[in-house]
């Protein structure tokens, strides 16, 4: 037993030292997280690829890289020739009232001579026979009129919707933003595969984006509010948006987005980090 005791201490003395550079190990790593987590980068509240649903060819173009457009501004228009040709035969149809009224003065015409008949029959002078035939002409005038007004409303939702095709040609901003890239010039051909025709960012807001440990992200959760320091050294107040509700990765961090305002557009650095943390 005795012989057995300078191996026993050896064996602890390995496992103490593993057990104590493992922990060293861990406490860098962890050191090292928290400090990448403080670290956040800006980025547009919308960063959009505006595109439309619509093939063609670009017409005309009514923006360049720069410009801040409102909300449904007009961007650009497509080829709408053909479209605008269905919208005059659609107005056509619909102002057209000929076939209509003929229907409505054949069922007043049939009326009127079932009214007279019915009388006549009354005094005997008619026969029923004629006057059963000129019920049923009455029948199937009413049955025409009707035909023609459901025609007419047919005629209605076909116009709206050559409208509707011919608003489409004209491509609008989804919302308030400025243009950094074109990516159609007029003359091209807009396909399925390929539909932007430009990038639209909305600046009056910046998302931060942060990955936390459990605890720090759990505080962020409670108050819902963060302080963030720019690349200028000022610090402003953030809302926060998102909190992940479970670790990503490698499950040592969870993921926390913010919001900050920036309507008076002063922010331009991507850099920012976390203050409270």
């Amino acid at each position: 037993m005795t012989s057995q005791l300078p191996h026993i201490r050896w064996l602890f003395a390995v496992l103490l030292f593993l057990f104590q550079g493992t922990a060293n190990a861990q406490s860098v790593i962890n050191r090292s997280l928290a400090a990448a987590d403080k670290q956040g980068v800006l980025e547009p509240f919308r960063d959009t690829e505006v595109a439309t649903a619509e093939m063609g060819v670009v017409r005309e173009l009514y923006v360049k890289p720069g410009d801040v457009i409102e909300e449904k501004a007009e961007i650009g228009r497509l080829d709408n020739e053909q479209q605008r040709l269905i919208v005059n035969e659609a107005e056509i149809d619909v102002s057209s009232f000929g076939m209509l009224e003929t229907a409505r003065r054949e069922c007043e015409f049939n009326q009127r001579r079932v009214d007279e008949t019915a009388k006549t029959v009354a005094h005997g002078t008619s026969s029923p026979k004629e006057l059963n035939r000129f019920q049923l002409d009455l029948s199937i005038s009413k049955a025409k009129l009707q035909a023609q007004q459901e025609a007419k409303l047919v005629s209605q939702a076909r116009l709206e919707k050559a409208q509707l095709m011919l608003h489409e040609r004209t491509i609008r901003a989804p919302h308030r933003g400025t243009v950094v890239a074109v990516n159609r010039d007029v003359g091209e051909y807009i396909a399925g595969n390929a539909p932007s025709i430009i990038r639209l960012v909305d600046t009056s807001k910046l998302r931060a984006r942060f990955y936390l440990a459990d605890e720090a992200a759990e505080r962020f959760r409670k108050t819902g509010r963060a302080e963030i320091r720019l690349a200028n050294h000022v610090v402003v107040s953030a809302d926060v948006e998102f909190v992940a509700p479970f670790a990503i990765a490698d499950g040592a961090v969870i993921e926390m987005t913010v919001v900050i305002d920036n309507s008076d557009g002063n922010i331009r650095s991507s850099k920012c980090e976390l203050v409270q943390f």
